[in-house]
């Protein structure tokens, strides 16, 4: 079966290889990574923010950096969740995504020190901006075992600039 999943313009940051090795009930395709997953509960987080945007009432606004209005409902049909490995920083309690680099070590990907700045954070070489989550080829989102799914925002709504938008408060379940 194809199926048409719009594009949604993300500059991918990673390359990882995906290989879906599990499937939640309403079909969103997991690579867990060999890590465990609570399938029922990944469901539930996206079903809670899915129900969230579809309540929203707004006509986006150019500085939210959308593409087209609101996808209703989210295709779980092109939706994919990797789980990677967690680099930590020692200036915070969240995991960031982590890869291995060319020596086999494990390390953060860096963000634009901007993002973090308009966080109100203050970048450091201690403390650099990594990246928690983020999306590969539109669709598949890349986070750690901690499975920060905020990016179920961005690829239902073609958002890139969410967290500055009415949607925002639909990231956090």
């Amino acid at each position: 079966m194809i199926v048409d999943c719009p594009s949604n313009l993300y500059a991918n940051i990673t390359a990882f290889d995906i290989n879906f090795d599990a499937i939640t009930q309403s079909g969103i395709k997991i690579d867990t990574n060999n890590n465990p997953v609570d399938l029922g509960k990944l469901d539930e987080r996206v079903n809670l923010i899915e129900s969230c945007i579809l309540k929203k009432s707004v006509t986006t606004l150019p500085s939210w950096q959308c593409i087209r209005e609101p996808q209703e409902p989210l295709n779980r049909d092109c939706l994919g969740i990797k789980i990677v490995e967690p680099i930590y920083s020692k200036c915070s309690s969240w995991q960031f995504i982590g890869a291995r680099d060319s020596t086999g070590q494990l390390v953060g990907i860096p963000a634009q020190n901007e993002l973090c700045e308009e966080k109100g954070l203050l970048p450091t070489a201690e403390c650099p901006c990594l990246w928690r989550t983020t999306i590969q080829n539109d669709w598949t989102i890349i986070t750690p075992p901690a499975m920060y799914l905020w990016e179920i925002g961005r690829v239902m709504t073609s958002c890139n600039n969410i967290w500055h938008s009415d949607f925002a408060e639909c990231l956090s379940f």
